[in-house]
């Protein structure tokens, strides 16, 4: 009897714990291969601007994120070799709230719409120019630390007004550390003046923020229909597609084409993360070539795709290039 009552309360433990275990949320995110979407008909071009279409496809790649993630279910996350587990705070960093991260990554996808316009509008021969450069960050210990906030808009440095980056970088340059940087920001409401030191970081005169510049109005009016993607890496694959949609011809050669990367003011294609898992998106779409950031390389040939060629390129020029060459051509290769 003492032997049945002994079992009995085993297996009600057991069962107790299985649910506990299958309650308890992990401090991890599981990140696998999200949706690969055609991007080319998603630009829309306004104004009455000539438009041409093109046989192929463009496709954005991304990651599809789990965050709430059950004991059981990563057992079966750790048999897949195409999900990944990582610490929770890889993702959303300690201090900041699940809908803030979502907020950051929308604003982040914005931005890359409105870059990836300019490149290839400039790309086009189209002149745009940025019309503010806005502080979005005041790295600490900097000589700005104190005296610029984020959210502060440049009007003037040392009395010339001042609308682009490359404006202010000339400035500070002309100045020896030591020397003191006369700024007029827009605060609030309020123009406010403010004098940083300039200091050598680097071999080079800087202050020590991180600035974001504003584009107005377009020469040619460019919107994409973005859901419930997030985050700055469909940079590349957003530029080419203006660029496509805005020339003769076909850059995409009616082939299917995926890739990733974000892009800077000057066309630079940057390293992202999740490259292993937007490549089987891409592949799982039937992609049969992946553009993708040079410095992605290392961790792309961790995850060799059959059927689905790597063309790393350093920037948007890079790209086209590769796409406009005729078969046998030296190819970029990781």
């Amino acid at each position: 009897m003492r032997q049945r009552l002994t079992a009995g309360v085993g297996a009600v433990v057991l069962v107790v714990v299985v649910l506990a275990l299958n309650f308890y949320q992990l401090p991890v995110v599981a990140l696998s291969p999200g949706p690969a979407e055609d991007v080319l008909s998603r630009v829309k071009i306004e104004g009455g601007t000539q438009v041409y279409d093109s046989k192929g496809r463009f496709y954005l790649t991304s990651v599809g994120i789990d965050d709430d993630v059950r004991f059981f279910e990563a057992i079966l996350d750790l048999a897949n070799r195409d999900v990944q587990l990582r610490p929770r705070s890889d993702i959303y960093p300690q201090g900041e709230s699940t809908q803030q991260v979502n907020q950051q990554n929308a604003d982040d996808m914005d931005e890359s719409k409105v870059l990836a316009a300019v490149v290839a509008l400039r790309k086009l021969g189209y002149t745009v120019d940025p019309s503010a450069v806005n502080v979005t960050e005041v790295r600490p210990g900097a000589p700005a630390d104190g005296k610029l906030r984020p959210g502060d808009r440049l009007v003037r440095v040392d009395g010339r007004p001042v609308s682009s980056i490359k404006q202010l970088q000339r400035v500070i340059q002309g100045h020896h550390p030591g020397e003191t940087l006369a700024l007029t920001v827009r605060r609030g409401d309020a123009d406010v003046a403010v004098r940083v030191p300039v200091a050598l970081d680097g071999g080079q005169p800087r202050i020590g923020v991180v600035l974001h510049e504003e584009y107005g109005k377009l020469p040619v009016p460019v919107s994409i229909n973005t859901e419930n993607i997030g985050g700055p890496s469909a940079g590349l694959m957003f530029a080419l597609s203006i660029y496509d949609r805005l020339t003769p011809g076909d850059l995409t050669g009616g082939r299917r084409i995926a890739g990733t990367g974000q892009i800077t003011e000057d066309g630079s294609v940057v390293p992202i993360g999740g490259i292993g898992e937007k490549i089987v998106g891409a592949k799982r779409q039937g992609a049969t070539m992946f553009l993708l950031p040079r410095g992605n390389c290392g961790e792309a040939e961790q995850h060799p795709p059959l059927g689905l060629r790597l063309v790393p390129v350093s920037n948007v020029a890079d790209a086209i290039a590769f796409l406009q060459s005729k078969p046998g051509d030296p190819a970029p290769r990781c």
